[in-house]
């Protein structure tokens, strides 16, 4: 049985992996044993399929978890019995292959050889729903309807902003809203599920700090439900549902943080007012 501080050492670095955090958290832990972190997508949009891998470091090492070169990748589609390698490119750690774009429906499986280690993963990519908007629901300098997220500096700098979407209704969609502002990733964790359902459905606004005329992106990632866990998982321990810590379980074998995922995106990008 994992102790509490291994479970916070492991929620933490699966947090800060995942959110593209923009500020820098210390926190006091004594050593933990390192571990290799990898964070894979395939995408349905050329160019956004890739792996990414770094290391993490005993707490006491005053440097950011190094990116890891050299490592053997291969994302496998299974339907079609095709391989592609992926390879450094100009980002140090992050491996790619432009002629690697996901279909809906399709399953794939990633391989990653670390000296003489070797992690694996599956997803399947879902269909998902269409994303047909975004509106923004409140000026700059208004702040949000509904209230403001804790944490927030002062009022007047969150937008409140509400994608819209059509569904039918037929199963239930698991999906992630990942935010850019100003083409920087934004420090969140957004999972959300729609449960099968003969009425409509109520969507959830999205909180964001903003001023006027930035410019942001929303992309609609549609995954499976053990992503859409483990990403919940995660937001359960970023603070945002729950005061009760879990320890998310990776889908990434052989003892490797982070995630892998076959995920279709939709973006729908506004200018704020």
């Amino acid at each position: 049985m994992k102790t509490s501080r291994q479970n916070t050492i492991i929620i933490f670095l699966a947090l800060l992996l995942l959110t593209g955090c923009e500020k820098e958290i210390n926190i006091d832990l004594n050593k933990s044993n390192p571990k290799f972190v990898i964070e894979g997508d395939v995408s349905n949009i050329a160019g956004n399929s890739k792996v990414r891998i770094s290391k993490t470091l005993d707490f006491d090492e005053n440097v950011l978890y190094p990116f890891v070169s050299g490592a053997f990748v291969t994302i496998t589609d299974s339907t079609l019995n095709r391989i592609d390698t992926l390879t450094e490119k100009t980002i140090p750690g992050t491996y790619t292959n432009p002629d690697l774009i996901g279909i809906t429906g399709h399953t794939y499986n990633l391989i990653v050889k670390i000296d003489d280690q070797t992690y694996s993963s599956t997803s399947t990519m879902p269909i998902g729903l269409t994303l047909d908007s975004i509106i923004q629901e409140n000026l700059a300098g208004t702040g949000g309807d509904l209230g403001i997220p804790e944490g927030t500096s002062q009022p007047g700098d969150i937008i409140q902003i509400r994608p819209y979407y059509i569904n039918p209704h037929t199963a239930d969609e698991y999906y992630q809203y990942v935010v850019k502002r100003n083409d920087r990733l934004l420090n969140n964790i957004i999972p959300r599920k729609e449960m099968a359902s003969s009425g409509s459905s109520f969507i959830f606004p999205l909180f964001i700090k903003a001023k006027k005329n930035d410019v942001i992106q929303v992309d609609m990632q549609f995954v499976e439900k053990k992503v859409y866990d483990y990403l919940y998982g995660i937001s359960q321990n970023y603070g945002q549902y729950s005061a009760t810590p879990s320890n998310p379980e990776p889908n990434i074998s052989n003892g490797a943080l982070g995630y892998f995922k076959a995920h279709t995106s939709q973006n729908k990008t506004i200018i704020i007012r």
